[in-house]
């Protein structure tokens, strides 16, 4: 008998002492899930204040008479002429049988090229 006791004695001690424990570490595990938790959130409320600025400056920066007087300011263009506009089918390209569309229009584009001196001149840059 004295044996059952000092187990169960030993049983009712080591039973709190045990939850007693595993309360500690689940506090300790809570608290560093909460911590973690507030700094996520800190960072979610600073990339939204981040964002807010970003949409200022980007609706600053696309401001129609700002990018008007840029382009006035950087820019010289005229504006295109309708004689200006052709068809994809008005380019001189010579196609051969079976040539695919891309194959002739670098052949051509080269043959140009090789004939107008201002190509000439940017082709030979290029390479």
């Amino acid at each position: 008998m004295n044996g059952t006791k000092l187990a169960t004695i030993a049983l009712w001690i080591a039973l709190p002492c045990l939850i007693g424990f595993s309360s500690l570490v689940m506090k300790n595990k809570v608290q560093e899930l909460e911590n973690e938790l507030n700094a996520i959130n800190r960072n979610i409320q600073d990339d939204i204040k981040t964002i807010h600025v970003l949409k200022a400056e980007w609706s600053h920066l696309n401001n129609p008479s700002r990018l008007r007087r840029l382009v006035h300011k950087h820019i010289d263009l005229n504006p295109v002429r309708a004689e200006q506009i052709i068809n994809y089918s008005a380019l001189p390209f010579n196609y051969e049988n079976g040539e695919s569309r891309r194959i002739a229009a670098r052949k051509n584009i080269s043959t140009y090229a090789e004939q107008n001196k201002e190509l000439k001149k940017l082709t030979n840059a290029r390479r």
